[in-house]
């Protein structure tokens, strides 16, 4: 069953064709019934309005906890970065820091002979040579996250154990701890926790009403559950963590709804609903190419092999498929979610697809369906 949530207009009335939207779905329901992915939900918007807001398949993987709706709540991941690096560029705004000073102007871990180069923006474009998350070198066998070791005073230096991987400034090296560390510096220059400012300066203003680090008891039940991880990601409250810091990289619950008003900000420049969230010019710093063509060794079979490039903003991936408009910014999160914005096109396209493992006929292959619609 396809399940519609709210929209603003007709697909037509925004010069899209509806036959995708048919497509989408049956593509998704197709995934769902091959067991590849457990549900399916996503929300395209073009020219400001909701065009599309469907969702299918099941709630919970582990009980029957009905089906996943399009208000369902979902982890996103590793889309946290691109709230982290938001927050970040407002106090960049401020002038808090410049984009190119020292970490170790802010946070004396840093400042040893191995990192006291390392810059702010080496850490928002994944060059500060710090170790990639585990499994990004397809390696047989990955170190583990960071598990029951970690308290409030040890968790920076246990993010600096151990050598550099790459020199600063030369490779990009997926690295959701240099993340954590920006949102430890929104702490410091804000004087606000990590999470709380987030909220008061981001979810709140946006409208952001059903995004959460620590989601409400009366709304778990709302909660898509798709693995181990998320059953227990759900047992965190404030008092049992060593810092909010450590969400920085990847520790926000969102809708479908909510990331696309964060997507309309962004497209529109800054602002929403009259809100003003960044400048113009900082969202175009952002969203352009700041590090083109730069070597990358994540993701790829061959390590080492120097013929894959990566090109990425401010936080944000760029120009990632070649049958998107060449403009056309985006991050993705762990088990299924992706935000795509495409400012040539007017386009918006959020994605929930749940289950533990990568399936490109579920992360990619919509993509082409969703865009294809574009008249």
């Amino acid at each position: 069953m396809i399940h519609l949530g709210k929209t603003d207009c007709n697909p037509e009335e925004v010069g899209y064709n509806a036959q995708a939207l048919e497509s989408l779905d049956k593509h998704f329901q197709a995934l769902i019934e091959k067991g590849t992915i457990q549900a399916a939900g996503y929300l395209l918007a073009k020219d400001g309005k909701i065009l599309a807001h469907h969702s299918m398949g099941k709630q919970s993987a582990y009980e029957d906890k009905g089906d996943f709706l399009p208000d369902s709540i979902r982890p996103i991941a590793s889309i946290t970065k691109v709230f982290t690096t938001t927050g970040l560029l407002q106090l960049m705004e401020q002038g808090k820091f410049f984009l190119h000073q020292p970490v170790a102007d802010f946070i004396k871990e840093f400042d040893t002979d191995m990192h006291k180069h390392i810059t702010v923006f080496q850490l928002l474009t994944h060059t500060s040579g710090l170790k990639a998350d585990p499994g990004n070198f397809f390696e047989p066998y990955p170190e583990q996250w960071e598990s029951g070791k970690v308290n409030k005073k040890n968790w920076i230096k246990k993010t600096l154990t151990g050598p550099l991987q790459f020199k600063p400034g030369t490779v990009w090296n997926y690295c959701s701890k240099g993340f954590n560390i920006l949102a430890e510096l929104i702490a410091r220059l804000s004087g606000m926790d990590y999470d709380i400012y987030i909220q008061e300066h981001i979810f709140k203003p946006l409208g952001m009403d059903s995004s959460y680090f620590f989601v409400p008891d009366k709304v778990k039940d709302k909660v898509c559950m798709a693995s181990p991880w998320n059953k227990e990601r759900l047992k965190f409250t404030r008092e049992k963590i060593p810092t909010p810091s450590l969400f920085g990289g990847g520790g926000i619950l969102s809708t479908l709804a909510d990331l696309c008003k964060f997507g309309q900000m962004m497209l529109n420049g800054g602002t929403f609903n009259g809100k003003r969230i960044l400048g113009r010019k900082t969202v175009e710093a952002a969203t352009k190419p700041q590090e083109k063509e730069i070597k990358a060794y994540n993701w790829q079979p061959h390590i080492f092999d120097d013929s894959f490039k990566w090109t990425c903003g401010l936080g944000w991936e760029i120009n990632k498929h070649s049958f998107l408009s060449d403009v056309t910014y985006d991050h993705e999160g762990a088990e299924g979610a992706g935000l795509f914005i495409d400012p040539k096109e007017n386009f918006i396209f959020v994605g929930f697809y749940p289950d533990p493992d990568w399936h490109g006929e579920a992360w990619v292959s919509p993509l082409a369906i969703a865009w294809s619609g574009i008249e």
